[in-house]
């Protein structure tokens, strides 16, 4: 079982616990239950190459997503657990917003959600949403460029939240092509680099391959020395 399946695994096993203990729960309880179904199948949450101690607060957005989207459990969520989901229910509509509203309209809308000027860690788990949409393919088509641009344009005051923002998303994608055997070899890897930065309109925010290996093994769980030839990884060259 790959490692995403493994993650889906996880959030349903999740959700199984918690509905089988009713409303009597807190958000406290909900990230112990996350952290004890993960550490029973031996994974962690989708992250990127740092490993932040609120991981398993931050993936409550995934198992929202998945308790809502993937397993429809909408009506069968009790309302005092739904309750403890107000946060992640705010990131899906701030989302929502950003890509279907202009920049003016979006920076008000999102600063009315969160009752102020949405910080680095606000504008960074909006990101999420549309990360662990793509990954767990809930949706076919890849919006987080057009997130990302949208959300640069209505909080221009944030360049340096969506610049590293750009690097993990077109690491993301390099990695991605890298596995599915669209890119073979360094020459075609920098090319691709190089061709999503500018999709992106990222140029500055190009990854280096140490970068993309981490996320060959955090995000997608494989081990980066498989694709020695491919990345020229100062990690790989003292292993």
């Amino acid at each position: 079982m790959d490692v995403r399946r493994k993650r889906l695994r996880v959030l349903v096993d999740a959700w199984g616990e918690i509905l089988s203990r009713g409303g009597r729960l807190s958000r406290e309880d909900l990230i112990a239950i996350l952290k004890d179904a993960y550490a029973g199948k031996g994974v962690e949450p989708v992250r990127g190459a740092a490993n932040p101690d609120d991981i398993y607060e931050r993936d409550l957005i995934a198992l929202y997503i998945v308790g809502i989207e993937g397993l429809g459990l909408g009506s069968e969520i009790p309302k005092e657990v739904m309750d403890l989901f107000s946060p992640e229910r705010s990131y899906l509509e701030a989302a929502d917003i950003a890509l279907n509203s202009d920049p003016e309209n979006a920076r008000s809308r999102i600063t009315e959600i969160f009752g102020r000027i949405p910080d680095s860690a606000i504008l960074s788990k909006i990101f999420r949403v549309e990360l662990l949409k793509y990954y767990y393919g809930f949706k076919k088509n890849d919006d987080m460029p057009r997130l990302i641009e949208n959300l640069s344009k209505a909080f221009p005051e944030e360049e340096a939240t969506f610049r590293r923002l750009s690097r993990f998303y077109i690491a993301v994608k390099v990695a991605e092509a890298i596995i599915n055997g669209e890119v073979k070899n360094w020459v075609n890897k920098e090319a691709y680099k190089q061709a999503v930065a500018v999709k992106l309109g990222s140029p500055r925010a190009i990854p280096d391959d140490d970068y993309i290996a981490k996320i060959i093994a955090t995000v997608f769980g494989l081990k980066p020395s498989k694709y020695s030839k491919i990345l020229r990884s100062e990690n790989q060259k003292q292993g």
